[in-house]
């Protein structure tokens, strides 16, 4: 019953988008008919000829009306195969054939008709060239409303991930101001006070820089992944403070991977994933491992914990689907994020695979 109601459902659409495209076809040509038919009636008195307005006005509207019946064909056509730069030379001669084909139809059917219908003198088949503009002033009226409605997309899409990455700012201070954060980290330093002055000044600076390179970058959707390891290396160092011994941090990024741009913030949630969902719950000792490499035209970034794994973890999900939408509003198909078992031995792995870029050069 659902697929026969999804079936009705689309067959409704198609059917409310073809009436409306050719109402708005009917609309157009019957202005450009009237005007036509004003044109020809002050061309036939400039030259002498007698000729009737209702017999001037039927055969610019009939005229008129033909290519007005190819409009809903030719705009579902530009929308399904549009002359963008990415895909023009692919679309183009598909374009230009089915333009061919609707010619030949209107040439031999539907203005044949109208002369049959209609027997008056001044109703003339279209010659290839002309017919063939009739068809074409369509399709690049089409494809310069599909522009528009690209960059109106366009537009909407990137005011949407502004608004994520304040979120994704915003999200970041929560964690960090999280109360049990905040009393650890303080806790520790209090504690090093009467040991370790200096080990307490460097974690109250780390938790100060921290706060502060949050927010260092306002509006900014990519930062190398150098830039993003910085920002991880002061988190990870209050880390540290919090899982004293327990935590042990490997990172390996391969040397041309710290110029590739990536995702502002993209790190944190995961390292949190890994610590919160694996590590946190863990006795004992933990490690955690962060490695990048160039694969296949992508940055490859993978988190692995040797906690229970994602099976004992029902929320790790919940945590990343932010940074699923983030990775798919910025790359669309091109990316994956994937959260996988470790090994046979437990522990958890999340892997992201995002398009690799390079940050132009100013």
């Amino acid at each position: 019953m659902d697929s026969l109601g999804a079936m009705t459902g689309t067959r409704r659409h198609w059917i409310r988008t073809w009436i409306g495209l050719w109402g708005w076809g009917v609309a157009i040509y019957t202005v450009l008919g009237l005007m036509g038919a004003l044109q020809d009636e002050v061309s036939a008195l400039r030259h002498g000829m007698v000729v009737t307005w209702t017999e001037v006005l039927a055969s610019n509207l009939v005229g008129h009306y033909g290519i007005a019946f190819f409009v809903p064909p030719l705009v579902l056509l530009v929308r399904r195969f549009p002359l963008a730069r990415t895909h023009w030379q692919r679309n183009l001669p598909l374009i230009l054939g089915a333009t061919v084909a609707l010619f030949l139809v209107m040439r031999f059917g539907v203005e044949e008709l109208e002369v049959a219908v209609f027997t008056t003198d001044l109703i003339r088949p279209s010659s290839f060239v002309g017919g063939m503009y009739n068809l074409w002033v369509i399709v690049l009226a089409a494809q310069a409303v599909e522009f528009y409605r690209g960059e109106q997309e366009r537009e909407h899409q990137a005011v949407e991930l502004r608004e994520r990455l304040t979120h994704a700012q915003l999200e970041a201070l929560r964690s960090q101001l999280h109360p049990h954060f905040l009393f650890n980290t303080l806790n520790a330093a209090v504690t090093l006070m009467h040991s370790d002055v200096p080990g307490a000044d460097r974690m109250l600076t780390e938790l100060a820089e921290l706060l502060r390179t949050t927010l260092a970058y306002p509006g900014t959707q990519e930062i190398t992944l150098g830039e993003e390891l910085a920002l991880v290396d002061r988190y990870l160092s209050i880390m540290r403070v919090r899982f004293r011994d327990r935590l042990t941090v490997l990172i390996e990024v391969a040397p041309d991977s710290k110029d590739a741009l990536v995702p502002a913030f993209i790190l944190q949630p995961l390292l949190e994933n890994a610590l919160e969902h694996g590590l946190a719950v863990k006795p004992g000792p933990g490690r955690l491992e962060v490695t990048a490499m160039h694969e296949d035209h992508h940055l490859a970034i993978t988190v692995t914990d040797d906690g229970p794994g994602p099976a004992h973890d029902a929320a790790a999900g919940v945590g990343l689907t932010n940074t699923r939408d983030r990775l798919t509003q910025l790359y669309g198909a091109d990316q994956s994020l994937t959260l996988t078992p470790a090994g046979p031995r437990g522990g958890g792995r999340v892997r992201v695979a995002i398009p690799w870029r390079l940050r132009p050069p100013s």
